[in-house]
């Protein structure tokens, strides 16, 4: 199904949970104090962003993006522990609902669920059960060579009001001979290429890895955002979180999943 938007759209999306693949004692503290830091520059231009947590009803990373007026939307980080082949329908259905519930008794708005280190392909009518909107699958390269133009990916829609939004570009980089991984320039070209094709253009921040590249990393982010924040003022772009851009993939209006056909968890 193909979708044309009036104009070009721009989001991020943030994963923002610890990796238990990753050696070393101050995660929980590095990535307190670069959450802090991504927040205050996202606010500084008034961009919202997604920010994908486990649980987001007891993150400890929850209140304090709520705290900010930016409109920020907070989603639940899906990894192969219960998501994905391995893990099953029966569990994925469980924390699935666990988790949505949770949020949404604390007054959370959960619509986006982003995948980290898993791929789903099967049980999508378990999202649409749990009036999910959004699925975020992982940042895959579509090339390798460093002057290839920009690759704009499109949003998929899956089935029932549930679509696919992939990432166009991951950071920070996996450049070894730029500092901070690199990004500035294929991010602001990316931003273009949307603009001239009415595109979505979605940036994948892994905020731990962020912790990693120091403030390199963020300089070439903030480039990216006085890029963006300049076309929006130009009136040819629209920042909003993955949520936004699902309402907007929609028509602006709130599907109702039909029920009828959902199988059980």
């Amino acid at each position: 199904m193909s979708c044309v938007l009036p104009s070009a759209v721009f989001c991020i999306s943030v994963d923002l949970e610890l990796d238990p693949l990753r050696s070393g004692r101050d995660q929980p503290k590095s990535l307190d104090a670069t959450t802090r830091r991504l927040l205050k520059l996202l606010d500084e231009y008034r961009l919202p962003a997604t920010w994908a947590v486990a649980d987001p009803a007891v993150s400890a990373a929850t209140e304090v993006l709520l705290s900010s007026e930016t409109g920020h939307e907070i989603a639940i980080l899906g990894e192969q522990t219960w998501v994905g082949n391995e893990s099953g329908r029966m569990r994925f259905g469980r924390e699935l609902a666990r988790r949505v519930a949770h949020g949404r008794a604390a007054g959370l708005n959960i619509s986006t669920l982003a995948l980290r280190g898993t791929e789903l392909i099967d049980h999508l009518d378990l999202l649409v059960k749990q009036d999910i909107s959004v699925l975020r699958g992982e940042f895959r390269e579509m090339t390798t060579r460093w002057f290839s133009k920009p690759v704009c990916q499109a949003p998929a829609a899956l089935r029932f009001g549930l679509w696919g939004i992939p990432a166009s570009l991951r950071l920070p980089g996996t450049s070894r001979w730029k500092l901070g991984g690199g990004g500035r320039r294929r991010g602001r070209n990316g931003i273009d290429e949307a603009i001239a094709n009415r595109g979505v253009y979605h940036i994948q921040i892994d905020a731990l890895e962020f912790t990693e590249r120091g403030h390199m990393a963020e300089h070439v982010l903030e480039s990216i955002l006085r890029h963006a924040t300049l076309r929006q003022r130009e009136g040819a772009l629209e920042i909003v979180t993955l949520a936004g851009v699902s309402r907007k993939l929609g028509g602006e209006r709130t599907s109702t999943p039909a029920r009828s056909i959902l199988h059980a968890a």
